[in-house]
C-alpha cells in the first residue's frame, strides 16, 4: 500500500493542474522572496556604509513580515484546493481505503509540493537575488557597497520555517478527512448554500464600525496618535469590510433580484441567482480581495512617498552642508568656533559659501486662537507651530535690515499665510503684528500644509535679559523662568564636493568635541552646554540607507500582497467556474447560446468584481489624512509630493488589477465551456 501513496500522490497532482500549478508557482513565490531577504539581511550586515543600521533594520523586520504572510497566504489557498479534492478523497474512502490511508497520501502529497517549492523558491531565490542586492544599491544610492552572499543560514532557516508550514497545512487537511463522512467528502465540493438573509444588526455594525474607523482616521491630529491609533483604526475598517460585502452585496442583489425589468433577462438573471445563493463565500473573497489590494495601496504608495521624499527630508535637517548649533555658550566662545571653521575649510582647500550665522530661540508651540504657547519638547495639539525667534538688534544684523520696533508690536514672517490677525498673544502679552519676508532659506520657514512655521522678531526689553528669553510661557518645563539662546552656523562648501565636506565637517567636529569641554557654559534651565553638528553627506546617506530599504522592503510586502490578491480572485473564479458549469450547461440545453453564456459570465464578474477595487480606493482616501500625519513624524511634510506619489500608485496598480479582471474573466469562461 505504501508503494501506491506516490503514484496516487502524483496523478492527483497532475489531475488538478489548474489549482496545483498556481499553488506551487505561489508557494515557491513566497519561498523565494523569504530567502532573498533573508540574504540581504545578511549582505548589509557584512557591509559599512552609513545607514546601515537603518536600512538593515527594515530589511529583518520584512523577513519576520514575510514569515507570517506567508503562513496565512498558504493556509488560506490550501483551503482552495481542499474543496477540489474532497471528493477525489471522498471517493478514495467509498472505494476502500481507510482514512489512515488517505492521511498517507495527504502527506506524499504535501511532501512533493513542500519539495517542489523549496528546490524553486531557494533555486530562483539564489539565481535572482544578485539582481535584488544590485536593486537595492541603486535604490540605496550606493552601488558595489553590498557584498553579494549565498548564506547557509538562510537556505536552513528557510528550508524549516516552510516544512513547518507545509506540515502545519498537511496535518489541517488530514484533521478534516478524518472528521468528515465518505459521503461528505464526495460532495464536499459541490456543497451549495441556501440563500442568505439580509441581517440588518449586521449592516449597521459593519457601517459602525467602518464610519469609526474613517472618523479615527480623517479626525486624528497628533502625529504621534495617529501612529498609534493605526492598527486600531485597520481592525475597524477591515471587520467592518467583511460584515457590508457580507449584508451589502446580499441586499444590493435582492434588490435587484426584485427588479423584474433588470432580473428576467438571459444574461443577468443566472448571474444574480448563482451569486446570490453562494454569496457567504464571495462576501469572504471579495473582502479579502479589497483588503490586501488596500493594504497593497497603502504599503507601496507610503514607502514609495518616503523615498522620493528623501531629499526633502534631508534639507529639512541640513539647510546647508555644514550645519553647526550650540546652547549654553556664551557669544565669545561662539565666534571661535566661526575662526575654526574658516581655518579648517582653508586648510581643506574648501571655500565656505553661503554663510548664514545668528543667534535665535527655536520653540514648538501649541496654537489657540490668536496666540501661541510655547513649548521646548516636540509636542503636537490641534495646531502645531514652529517659531524661530529673534531680538530685533540680532536680526538686524543677520537680514541686514534696519528695522525699528516699540515694544508693542512684532515682526512676524508668515511664508504659508496661515495667520491672518491684526494681533498676536505670546509670553502672555499681547502684540499689534507687522508681517515681514525673512531672507533665511531653511526648510523650517517653508510652505507646508501640515506645520505652521513662523519667524517672530521682538524688541521687548522685558522679554530679553542678558540674553535669555525670559517667561517663554507655562509649556516650557524648566526649574528656571528663562531659555538660552542658541547660535547657529550654517554653511555650504563650494562646489558641494562629498570628500571636503565630510573633511571639514569631521575636523571641526573633533575640535568641538575637544575644546568644548574648558568653555564656560550657561548651565541653566538643566541643559547646560549642548550642541549638535550635521553633514549633509552623512545624513544623505542615512536618509537614503533608510528609505531605500522602506522602500525595498515595501516593493517586496507589494509583491505579496498582489500576488495574494492575484491567487484569491483566480481561485475563487476557478472553483465558481466548476461549480456553474452543470447550471449553464441546463441553461444551454434549453436554448442558452455560447454567446449568451459568455454575456452572462461577464456580467457577473463585472457585478462583483470591481467593487473590492471601487472600496481599496474609498479606504485609501480616507486613510491618507492619517498616513499624513504619520509620515510627518519622519519629517515628510510635502504634501504634493505625497499626493503624487499614491496617485501614481494607484493608477500603476489599478492597471493590474484591470489585467487581472480579464485574465480571470477567460479562465472562467474556458472553465465552464470546457466542463460542458
Amino acid at each position: 500500500m505504501f508503494k501506491l501513496y506516490p503514484k496516487l500522490a502524483v496523478h492527483n497532482i497532475k489531475s488538478s493542474y489548474r489549482v496545483t500549478v498556481p499553488y506551487l508557482l505561489s508557494g515557491s513565490g513566497i519561498i523565494m522572496m523569504y530567502y532573498m531577504l533573508f540574504a540581504l539581511t545578511m549582505g548589509t550586515r557584512g557591509s559599512k556604509f552609513y545607514g546601515v543600521t537603518s536600512s538593515g533594520a527594515a530589511l529583518e523586520l520584512g523577513t519576520y513580515v514575510i514569515a507570517i504572510f506567508g503562513a496565512i497566504f498558504l493556509f488560506y489557498t490550501n483551503s482552495f484546493l481542499m474543496k477540489r479534492r474532497k471528493k477525489e478523497l471522498g471517493l478514495y474512502n467509498i472505494l476502500g481505503m481507510e482514512k489512515r490511508h488517505i492521511a498517507g497520501v495527504i502527506l506524499t502529497e504535501t511532501f512533493m509540493t513542500a519539495a517542489v517549492c523549496l528546490i524553486m523558491g531557494i533555486g530562483f531565490g539564489v539565481i535572482f537575488s544578485k539582481v535584488f542586492f544590485l536593486i537595492l544599491e541603486q535604490l540605496l544610492g550606493m552601488p558595489g557597497l553590498i557584498p553579494f552572499v549565498i548564506p547557509i543560514s538562510g537556505i536552513r532557516n528557510t528550508i524549516i520555517l516552510f516544512a513547518c508550514i507545509f506540515l502545519a497545512t498537511a496535518l489541517y487537511n488530514i484533521l478534516q478527512v478524518r472528521l468528515s463522512k465518505p459521503i461528505e467528502l464526495l460532495h464536499g465540493g459541490e456543497t451549495g448554500e441556501k440563500e442568505p438573509k439580509a441581517h440588518w444588526l449586521l449592516a449597521i455594525i459593519g457601517a459602525g464600525l467602518l464610519g469609526a474607523g474613517y472618523y479615527m482616521a480623517v479626525t486624528i491630529e497628533d502625529p504621534v496618535a495617529a501612529l498609534t491609533m493605526f492598527f486600531v483604526a485597520v481592525i475597524l475598517v477591515i471587520l467592518g469590510t467583511y460584515l457590508l460585502f457580507m449584508v451589502g452585496i446580499t441586499a444590493m442583489l435582492k434588490l435587484l433580484k426584485k427588479n423584474k425589468g433588470f432580473y428576467y433577462k438571459t444574461r443577468h438573471f443566472t448571474t444574480v441567482s448563482g451569486m446570490l445563493y453562494r454569496m457567504k463565500q464571495n462576501a469572504a473573497g471579495l473582502a479579502s480581495i479589497c483588503i490586501l489590494f488596500t493594504c497593497l495601496l497603502v504599503t507601496v504608495s507610503t514607502t514609495f512617498s518616503l523615498y522620493t521624499g528623501t531629499e526633502d527630508m534631508v534639507r529639512s535637517r541640513c539647510a546647508r552642508d555644514i550645519n553647526v548649533s550650540f546652547t549654553g555658550v556664551l557669544q565669545d566662545e561662539f565666534d571661535s568656533v566661526k575662526a575654526k571653521a574658516e581655518e579648517t575649510a582653508a586648510a581643506h582647500s574648501a571655500q565656505m559659501d553661503d554663510v548664514l550665522t545668528y543667534r535665535a530661540w527655536d520653540l514648538g508651540a501649541i496654537r489657540q486662537g490668536d496666540g501661541f504657547e510655547f513649548r521646548n519638547e516636540t509636542a503636537y495639539g490641534t495646531v502645531y507651530a514652529f517659531f524661530t525667534i529673534f531680538a530685533l538688534d540680532d536680526y538686524n544684523a543677520f537680514a541686514k535690515t534696519d528695522y525699528t520696533l516699540d515694544s508693542g508690536k512684532v515682526l512676524l514672517c508668515d511664508p504659508g499665510n496661515k495667520f491672518d490677525s491684526e494681533t498676536v498673544s505670546v509670553f502672555g502679552r499681547t502684540y499689534q503684528v507687522e508681517k515681514i519676508d525673512m531672507p533665511y532659506t531653511d526648510s523650517k520657514f517653508s510652505n507646508y500644509d501640515n506645520i505652521e512655521n513662523y519667524g517672530l522678531v521682538i524688541n521687548d526689553p522685558e522679554l530679553i535679559v542678558d540674553g535669555r528669553l525670559q517667561n517663554p510661557g507655562e509649556g516650557i518645563s524648566s526649574d528656571e523662568p528663562w531659555v538660552d539662546p542658541s547660535y547657529f552656523l550654517y554653511f555650504d562648501i563650494a562646489g558641494h564636493d562629498p570628500e571636503k565636506i565630510v573633511s571639514v565637517y569631521d575636523e571641526l567636529l573633533g575640535w568641538v568635541m575637544d575644546t568644548s569641554k574648558s568653555w564656560e557654559c550657561l548651565g541653566t534651565n538643566g541643559w547646560g552646554l549642548s550642541y549638535y553638528c550635521r553633514n549633509i553627506v552623512s545624513e544623505r546617506e542615512d536618509a537614503t540607507g533608510l528609505f531605500g530599504g522602506i522602500f525595498f522592503l515595501g516593493l517586496f510586502m507589494g509583491a505579496m500582497f498582489l500576488m495574494g490578491t492575484v491567487l484569491i480572485i483566480y481561485y475563487k473564479q476557478v472553483s465558481e467556474g466548476y461549480e456553474d458549469a452543470k447550471r449553464f450547461d441546463i441553461m444551454q440545453k434549453v436554448g442558452m447560446s455560447h454567446q449568451e453564456v459568455k454575456r452572462s459570465i461577464h456580467s457577473q464578474v463585472l457585478m462583483v468584481f470591481f467593487l473590492p477595487l471601487l472600496m481599496a480606493l474609498i479606504h485609501l482616501c480616507f486613510a491618507f489624512p492619517m498616513l499624513q500625519k504619520i509620515l510627518m513624524l519622519m519629517e515628510m511634510v510635502n504634501f504634493n509630493l505625497i499626493i503624487m506619489s499614491m496617485a501614481g500608485c494607484v493608477l500603476v496598480f489599478s492597471m493590474f488589477y484591470l489585467v487581472i479582471y480579464l485574465l480571470t474573466a477567460r479562465t472562467y469562461y474556458r472553465i465552464v465551456e470546457s466542463t460542458n
